[in-house]
């Protein structure tokens, strides 16, 4: 069975093509800071193909990364919650934002930009478990 999420006022659906979300990765870059709107993004990377999106979400081109290379951040226009990012960097997967499931996380893989991280924040990591149906596709 799929897993299915949305944007807080529902006009934008995910569908992920598989039976649980990959293990999540913590983000405290500045761009993910601002672009949620919080101290750092939980968020999965699941392959583009395994991902289908019902609605309209509007693109943002952030130009002023780290790499230089332009991410493009999707929101939902009318509710304002991030949906996903992708990269050129990474053009087989997408970055999907853990916020839009309602059902529980599992402890995430990786930090990314550690030293951006907020004193009081303490994150542990756990083993990676890739499903297989994702290992395929990276």
């Amino acid at each position: 069975m799929p897993v299915t999420g949305s944007c807080l006022c529902e006009e934008i659906s995910v569908t992920v093509d598989l039976q649980e979300l990959p293990q999540p990765v913590v983000c405290f870059c500045i761009n993910c800071k601002k672009s949620g709107s919080t101290s750092f993004s939980i968020e999965t990377v699941v392959p583009r193909d395994l991902v289908q999106i019902a609605g309209n979400p509007k693109i943002y081109s952030d130009t002023a990364t780290a790499s230089g290379i332009p991410m493009e951040r999707l929101f939902c226009g009318t509710c304002s919650s991030p949906i996903l990012s992708r990269t050129p960097l990474n053009p087989d997967n997408c970055f999907l934002k853990c916020g839009l499931f309602e059902h529980p996380l599992t402890p995430p893989r990786k930090i990314v930009c550690d030293a951006r991280k907020e004193s009081w924040v303490n994150v542990e990591v756990a083993p990676v478990e890739v499903p297989v149906e994702v290992a395929a596709h990276l």
